[in-house]
């Protein structure tokens, strides 16, 4: 591995760790209003983060790296769909 691409896994693992304490914090405000998607989209970053650990350690199993990117772009989309649902509450209030 190159000093790049290893800072890069570096920043993306200290960018995931971030996001996963900010939604943890997100969930644990907005907690009374918690509904299947919710804890859906919740689950879903949590595997992300776990299988993104595992793709690092076990190399040899690159099923487990594709298992990451699937659950994370479906998780984008999700959180977009959230977003964009909550900005038009918004703007409807």
């Amino acid at each position: 591995y190159t000093t790049l691409f290893r800072s890069g896994i570096i920043v993306h693992k200290l960018a995931s760790t971030l996001f996963l304490v900010l939604a943890l914090i997100h969930v644990f405000l907005y907690r009374k209003r918690l509904d299947y998607k919710y804890i859906l989209i919740i689950v879903l970053t949590i595997l992300s983060f776990v299988l993104g650990i595992l793709g690092l350690i076990m190399v040899e199993h690159p099923i487990i790296l594709l298992l990451h990117r699937t659950v994370s772009i479906v998780l984008i989309i999700l959180l977009a769909i959230h977003i964009y649902k909550f900005h038009r509450r918004l703007a409807v209030a």
